[in-house]
């Protein structure tokens, strides 16, 4: 029987360690709290982490009862911090289905053959902005000049190279600084146009672009 109690015990150090350092050196676990987090998700993270270290290494020879009541205290302590960084995550970062916290998180929508999901980017703004030149062939935006700048995380969702791109219904011009929304139908065949937006959809694997046209 102890050896069993040592076990669980073990497992939830290591967990809590696991933790630690993905928070750490990965992504950022949120608690939802901002700077917050820091001083009440980080710090009782560490401190709980380390505490419970020290009392397993100098407790290794105790009894049964022992890491019952180690690992029943320490569990409790673990599941609180994992429901702090997802179900009961604070105001300012709501839960979004997400253990780490996700800064600028875009919901890009993946439609190809076999896929049919949606998944969470992080897209901050200006950071995944593509300005090119393409031409309307009815369709497509066939692209003549520039490159798309898209998240590495949808690279095997899309075909390469990228000849060609979607782009959104509706899309806007701007005529002497004034904002005037027109269709797609509207657009010249073989015309060329300059662009500029950022990714908001995949569909069989070509990139669909929200733009701006001038």
């Amino acid at each position: 029987m102890i050896k069993i109690w040592k076990g669980v015990n073990f497992l939830i150090v290591i967990f809590l360690i696991l933790i630690c350092l993905l928070g750490t050196f990965y992504k950022h676990i949120s608690f939802g709290l901002g700077l917050g987090d820091i001083i009440f998700g980080y710090i009782p993270l560490y401190f709980i982490t380390i505490t419970h270290i020290y009392l397993t290494i100098i407790l290794r020879k105790k009894g049964t009862k022992t890491f019952i009541l180690l690992s029943s205290i320490f569990l409790t302590l673990t599941l609180f911090i994992c429901l702090k960084a997802t179900l009961w995550r604070g105001p300012q970062y709501r839960w979004n289905g997400n253990i780490f916290y996700i800064p600028c998180g875009s919901k890009i929508n993946i439609r190809n053959q076999n896929i049919n999901k949606t998944i969470l980017v992080e897209m901050c703004t200006g950071d995944y902005i593509s300005e090119f030149t393409a031409e309307w062939d009815g369709k497509f935006m066939k692209i003549v000049d520039g490159n798309l700048n898209l998240p590495k995380k949808l690279n095997k969702y899309i075909d390469y190279p990228i000849k060609h791109v979607k782009i959104e219904t509706e899309i806007f011009k701007n005529y002497n600084g004034v904002v005037d929304y027109v269709k797609i139908d509207t657009l010249k065949i073989n015309h060329q146009y300059k662009l500029k937006g950022k990714i908001i959809k995949i569909q069989n694997k070509i990139p669909v672009i929200k733009v701006t046209i001038y």
